[in-house]
This record gives structure tokens, C-alpha cells and sequence, in this order.
């Protein structure tokens, strides 16, 4: 029988747990190597789980755009 904390399993709750933690860890890193806010895409993450993927991503690319808009640079993936 799988134990409940107020009405949701538990191993659901690892599970989202989990995944929280490793897309914070994942972002952060992602973030940093893009030279992005690492503080706020790891809190994001932390907060949203994987759902941050295509904000991070949106913004990422508008990042980009504004660097090739006001130089001659590129980040490179």
C-alpha cells in the first residue's frame, strides 16, 4: 500500500521533487554557460520543474538577438 501525504502519494511526491531539483541544477548550469542570470533561472526551475524549458529558451534566443542587434557577437551553444 503506498503511503499518502494529505491525499497525494508519496512516491508522486518524490517524483516531483526530483525532477524540481534536477531541472534547477540543469538550469543554473545552463544559464551560467549562457551567460544568463544563474540565480534566476535556478530558482525558476526550482519553481516550475521542466516547465522552464521554453521560457529559458525564449529568452535565451532574445538574448542572442539583442548581442547580434548592438555587436558583432555571437554565443555559441
Amino acid at each position: 500500500m503506498i503511503a499518502e501525504v494529505s491525499g497525494m502519494p508519496v512516491s508522486l511526491l518524490v517524483i516531483l521533487v526530483l525532477s524540481s531539483a534536477s531541472s534547477c541544477i540543469a538550469f543554473a548550469l545552463a544559464a551560467y554557460k549562457q551567460g544568463l542570470a544563474v540565480k534566476r533561472w535556478a530558482c525558476l526551475a526550482l519553481l516550475l520543474g521542466p516547465l522552464t524549458y521554453p521560457l529559458f529558451s525564449a529568452h535565451k534566443r532574445l538574448a542572442d538577438v539583442k548581442l547580434l542587434r548592438h555587436g558583432k557577437y555571437r554565443i555559441e551553444c
